[in-house]
């Protein structure tokens, strides 16, 4: 089973490569050995293509450090052998080179279906996740890769398993100089952290999608303040922030879908709730977090690197949020 596992991860990989081309929060100690302060930004598709527009914004804002969402771990059936197994999917496809001067992170993003099904087996599939990520920087000559990151919606029940997966990955990052990194929703914030040599707090999505009563599920600072009730954190912490926006389709006070913000066209029994975070939004909430949990440990991030959003936000708040 480990040999088909095994087998699986690095096919998808083979197959994707021939189809393409002393730093601390405040509050907390930090292990890490790469502590730079940089503005950074997410870049969450599945093509990693930058067109002009996008790279003179990194050039404007001095932001030479991205985070690179690689692939996907989740569950899928195995119809054959009336099982699950769990896969790479969702795999980037690089069209453009990675600018200059700039810093790649890759990150994976792990299901909470993906990581319930590798009870038992955390370490086996800690290694593949790392090799696979470590294959796709170097074939996409992504530079000297100084850190790694998992994403994943742990809870409290799911907390041991993906603590021993991140162990194995920070054991073996470490032999190679690189760093752990991993994101904290604000629910996990009272929970002990997994091992890691820093964290992302992700503050964004922070509010009931679904509910039809919700002001803004992206971002409101009364959805944020619950949360952010500690001191300290026992990983050094950087922040991501949200600079999107989109609609949220309900019909008959029922949920429907997520929609493009541009979206207009809708029957009588339909609404859109339209949300995009203002900077203002942004910078109270930032200011909330950093008198409590403190400056982040080397800078803020954006979420994410998509023209079509940035441009609702002025050079000089983009600025504002980056400034610590």
């Amino acid at each position: 089973m480990k040999q088909i596992v095994k087998v699986l991860f690095l096919l998808i990989v083979v197959a994707v490569f021939t189809g393409c081309g002393d730093c601390r929060n405040s509050t907390a100690n930090s292990n890490a050995n790469h502590c730079t302060k940089q503005n950074s930004i997410y870049y969450w598709k599945t093509v990693f293509e930058l067109d002009s527009v996008e790279l003179s914004f990194l050039q404007k804002h001095d932001i030479d450090r991205i985070y690179l969402r690689m692939f996907d771990v989740a569950t899928e059936p195995d119809f054959l052998n009336g099982t699950t197994q769990i896969v790479p999917i969702a795999t980037t496809k690089f069209i453009s080179p990675i600018p200059d001067n700039v810093e790649i992170v890759p990150v994976t993003y792990i299901t909470i279906d993906a990581l319930r099904a590798m009870a038992g087996r955390e370490a086996e599939f800690a290694s593949l996740i790392v090799e696979r990520l470590l294959v796709m920087s170097s074939y996409n000559e992504c530079g000297d890769i100084k850190e790694v990151q998992l994403d994943c919606d742990w809870t409290s029940t799911t907390r041991d398993s993906y603590s021993k997966m991140c162990k194995v990955v920070k054991d073996s990052l470490s032999t190679k100089g690189i760093d752990l990194s991993i994101t904290v929703r604000l629910h996990q914030l009272q929970e002990t952290p997994p091992p890691a040599d820093k964290g992302v707090l992700m503050i964004y999505n922070t509010g009931a999608l679904k509910n039809p009563e919700t002001y803004n599920s992206i971002l409101h600072i009364d959805d944020v303040e619950p949360y952010i009730k500690r001191k300290q954190y026992a990983i050094p912490l950087d922040y991501a922030f949200p600079v999107f926006g989109w609609g949220v389709k309900f019909e008959n006070n029922k949920f429907v879908s997520i929609v493009s913000y541009e979206c207009k066209e809708i029957s009588e029994k339909e609404n859109i709730r339209y949300e995009r975070p203002t900077s203002e939004d942004i910078l109270e909430v930032k200011a909330l977090v950093e008198e409590n949990l403190g400056k982040p440990a080397t800078g803020n991030i954006l979420y994410h690197l998509d023209y079509s959003q940035l441009k609702h936000y002025a050079d000089n708040e983009i600025s504002q949020i980056f400034m610590y």
